[in-house]
């Protein structure tokens, strides 16, 4: 199986450099692909800090992109991540993913992060 870069998937999901989406496509709908929650994180980062998309559409794109037959991913939580990170626009996308996958391991998360220790869940404390 291959394993997906964050280039890789933003010039699928971008479709603005058509060179290298046109690659980028064979290379994803050929075969099974493997996508990191690393990778769906930092996708997630770029559209928003660098597109300029909204939560919402970023939230749909991903959801969509992460749905199709040939993609692989970890299903454990990342559905959750994205949906929590749509949910609370003051939140990072690192942020959410850390509370989710706090919450999914059933462990407390502590921060500093007043904003985090709010919103992040029942799990999530201030020191």
């Amino acid at each position: 199986m291959t394993s997906l870069d964050t280039n890789i998937v933003l010039r699928f999901l971008l479709d603005d450099v058509p060179e290298q989406t046109e690659k980028a496509t064979k290379a994803i709908e050929n075969d099974k692909v493997y996508v990191t929650d690393v990778i769906v994180v930092e996708v997630i980062y770029v559209l928003e800090k660098v597109i300029l998309l909204s939560r919402e559409d970023i939230s749909k794109l991903v959801i969509d992109f992460l749905g199709f037959s040939n993609i692989v991913h970890n299903p454990y939580f990342l559905l959750e991540t994205i949906q929590f990170y749509e949910r609370h626009p003051s939140l990072s996308i690192v942020d959410c993913y850390a509370s989710s996958e706090a919450e999914a391991y059933n462990n407390q998360l502590v921060t500093f992060d007043r904003r985090l220790a709010s919103q992040g869940g029942k799990h999530v404390n201030s020191l």
